[in-house]
C-alpha cells in the first residue's frame, strides 16, 4: 500500500503530459546529437517504467485523459527511426490494455510489456559504431579475470566500456555489503568507474538503463551474490557475457546433488549461463562441459582462453611481498584457505580444523614468513557456520598479525604469486592457478570434499598431498632444504590445458563480441560496420 494520497485525474493527466514532454525532448536532442535507436529505446522503457508507477499503481484514474496522452505521444514520434516506432507503438498499445483491466491483469500485462521492450533493446541493431560494455565488479578478488578484456576495449575505436562497482553477500554475510571496498580498489588501478550501491532495486534498475549497455560482463554465474537489482532476470536490457571467475575442477559442488554427471549443472547450467549471450571458455574441456547440456546454440561458447592466466603469468618477474625480508632472503609461504567448510558444500576447506596448527608453526619457525591469502568469503563463512566465534577469529588474526614473519592480504593477488616460494592450499582455483608460476603447491586434502572432475585429478598431479599440518611442516622443510620441484610430465600437460591459444584472450574475446554484433577491424579506419549482415544472435 502506497503511504501517499492518490492522484487527482488532472494531476495525472498533468504528470503523464509532464514525462511525455520530458521523454520527447531527450528524443530531440539525441536526433539533433545523430545518437541512436538503442538509446531511444533505453528512454522507453524509463518512461514505461514511470508510467507505471504513476498510474497502475494509482487508485484513480480516467482512461481517455490516458489515452489522450498515448496519442499525443505516439503523433510525436512520427519522424522517430522505424524500429523505435514499432516498438513504441507495442508500448502505447499495451499502456491502453494495461488501464482497462483489473489490478492482477495489468500486473500480467506490465511484466509482458516489460519483457517485449527488453527483447526490442536486445535485438536492435546498434545505432553506433561503438558497443558500450558494462563490467558489473562486485568481487576485487576475481577482477583479473576481466582487466585486460577492459584494457582491450579501452583502446580500441569499437568499444565503449563502462565499469560498475556494486555490493555483494557471500555465504555467512548477514547483508550486502563491500561496493566501497572495491570502489578503493577500482580507483587505487586508476580505473574510471560508476558507483552503485544501492539497494533499491528501481533506482539501480534505472541507473543501468540510464547507462544504456550493449552487453554486460558479471563476475560470476551465482545469482545469490549480488542485489536483485543484479539478477539475471534484471539483466535482460542488455547481451549478457560469460568470462568463469575461475576453472571448474569439481564433477559436483554438493554430496547430496543427486546427478549421475560427471559436471556439475551447478557451474555450467545456470539461468545465467542459459541467458547468455556469449560465454568464453577458458579450455577446449570446458566449452564440452557446456555443450553438454544443450540449454543453448553450441556457437555461443567460445573457446577464448582465460585472461586471468594470461594476467597472472604477467606477474612473473614482477613479485611483490608484504614482509621485508629482515636482512635474509627468508622462505616465503602463501597460505591460502578456502571457504568451503561446510560439510555438504564443496567440503574443501580446513581453516576451522587447522588456524591453530598453523598459528603454532608460524610461532617456532621465525625463519618461514606465511602470508594468509583467505578466499574472501572464509571469515564470514566459518562464524556463519558456527566454527569460530566472532572473538575466536579476531584473536587469531590479532596472533597472527603480531608476529613478524606473518601478513594477511586480500584482493588481487598475482604479484604475491610471483614473490613467493611455496603454496599451502586446502583449493579450489589456486590449485590450477598457482600452477603458472612454475613453483611447489602443497595441498591440504580435506578428504571428505566432493569428487574431482578430469582438470581437477590432473592439478593434483602436479601438486604434493598432505592431510595435517605435521605432514605439510615436513614437506615444506624439504622444498626449504633444496628439494627440487617434480611433477614436470603432469605440469606440461596442464599448461597446455591452461593457455590453449597463442594468442592474447581478451584479443579474441573483444573480436568475438565486435564482430557478433556485425562490427569488424577495419586495417585503414580500425571498425567497419557489416550492415548487411544479421548479428549471430545465439541466446539473447
Amino acid at each position: 500500500m502506497n503511504n501517499f494520497a492518490a492522484p487527482t485525474s488532472s494531476n495525472l493527466l498533468e504528470s503523464v503530459n509532464e514525462k511525455l514532454d520530458h521523454l520527447m525532448a531527450s528524443f530531440s536532442v539525441l536526433a539533433e546529437r545523430q545518437q541512436v535507436t538503442d538509446e531511444i529505446m533505453t528512454e522507453l522503457v524509463t518512461f514505461f517504467q514511470r508510467f507505471r508507477e504513476d498510474t497502475i499503481e494509482g487508485s484513480e484514474r480516467n482512461l481517455e485523459e490516458i489515452r489522450a496522452a498515448t496519442d499525443v505521444f505516439m503523433s510525436r514520434t512520427n519522424d522517430v527511426a522505424e524500429t523505435t516506432v514499432r516498438l513504441t507503438e507495442a508500448v502505447v498499445a499495451g499502456l491502453r490494455d494495461v488501464t482497462a483491466v483489473s489490478e492482477e491483469a495489468s500486473k500480467e500485462h506490465y511484466l509482458a510489456l516489460r519483457h517485449l521492450a527488453q527483447t526490442s533493446l536486445r535485438k536492435a541493431p546498434l545505432g553506433s559504431t561503438r558497443i558500450r560494455c558494462m563490467f558489473l565488479v562486485h568481487m576485487i578478488e576475481s577482477w583479473d579475470a576481466q582487466i585486460d578484456v577492459y584494457y582491450a576495449m579501452k583502446s580500441d575505436p569499437r568499444f565503449d566500456p563502462v565499469v560498475i562497482s556494486i555490493n555483494r553477500s557471500f555465504p555467512g554475510d548477514k547483508d550486502f555489503g563491500g561496493e566501497e571496498v572495491v570502489s578503493k580498489a577500482l580507483s587505487d588501478l586508476k580505473i574510471e568507474h560508476v558507483r552503485i550501491a544501492t539497494h533499491d532495486v528501481a533506482e539501480a534498475r534505472e541507473m543501468l538503463g540510464y547507462l544504456a549497455p550493449d552487453v554486460i560482463f558479471r563476475q560470476s554465474h551465482w545469482d545469490n551474490d549480488y542485489p536483485p537489482a543484479f539478477s539475471t532476470s534484471e539483466l535482460s536490457i542488455a547481451k549478457l557475457c560469460v568470462i568463469p571467475y575461475g576453472m571448474s575442477i569439481v564433477q559436483k559442488f554438493v554430496h547430496s546433488d543427486p546427478t549421475p554427471e560427471t559436471v556439475s549443472p551447478m557451474a555450467f547450467d545456470q539461468p545465467y549461463h542459459r541467458s547468455a549471450w556469449r560465454i568464453f571458455c577458458e579450455t577446449e574441456q570446458t566449452r564440452t562441459y557446456f555443450k553438454s547440456f544443450q540449454h543453448s546454440h553450441p556457437g555461443k561458447f567460445v573457446l577464448s582462453g582465460y585472461p586471468k592466466h594470461e594476467r597472472l603469468r604477467k606477474a612473473i618477474g614482477q613479485g611483490k611481498w608484504p614482509l621485508p625480508d629482515g636482512g635474509g632472503k627468508p622462505f616465503r609461504v602463501i597460505w591460502a584457505p578456502h571457504h568451503s567448510l561446510d560439510d555438504n558444500w564443496l567440503a574443501f576447506g580446513v581453516f576451522h580444523q587447522v588456524y591453530k596448527d598453523m598459528l603454532r608453526w608460524a610461532q617456532s619457525a621465525p625463519d618461514i614468513q606465511f602470508v594468509l591469502k583467505p578466499h574472501p568469503a572464509l571469515f564470514g563463512t566459518a562464524v556463519g557456520l558456527g566454527l569460530l566465534s566472532q572473538g575466536e577469529l579476531e584473536e587469531f588474526k590479532r596472533e597472527w598479525r603480531a608476529l613478524p614473519n606473518c601478513a594477511i592480504e586480500e584482493g588481487l593477488y598475482a604479484e604475491i604469486f610471483a614473490a613467493s616460494d611455496l603454496m599451502l592450499t586446502d583449493g579450489l582455483s589456486f590449485l590450477t592457478e598457482y600452477q603458472l608460476f612454475d613453483k611447489p603447491l602443497v595441498f591440504i586434502d580435506s578428504q571428505r570434499h566432493v569428487p574431482l572432475n578430469a582438470l581437477g585429478q590432473l592439478a593434483l598431479e602436479c601438486a604434493d598431498t598432505v592431510t595435517s599440518v605435521s605432514q605439510a611442516e615436513d614437506t615444506v622443510m624439504a622444498y626449504l632444504n633444496g628439494k627440487p620441484w617434480g611433477h614436470e610430465e603432469a605440469r606440461r600437460r596442464l599448461r597446455e590445458i591452461m593457455l590453449p591459444n597463442e594468442r592474447p584472450s581478451a584479443d579474441i574475446i573483444v573480436d568475438a563480441i565486435a564482430e557478433g554484433l556485425g562490427i569488424h577491424r577495419a586495417p585503414q579506419y580500425g571498425l567497419s560496420i557489416s550492415a548487411d549482415q544479421p548479428e549471430k544472435s545465439f541466446g539473447h
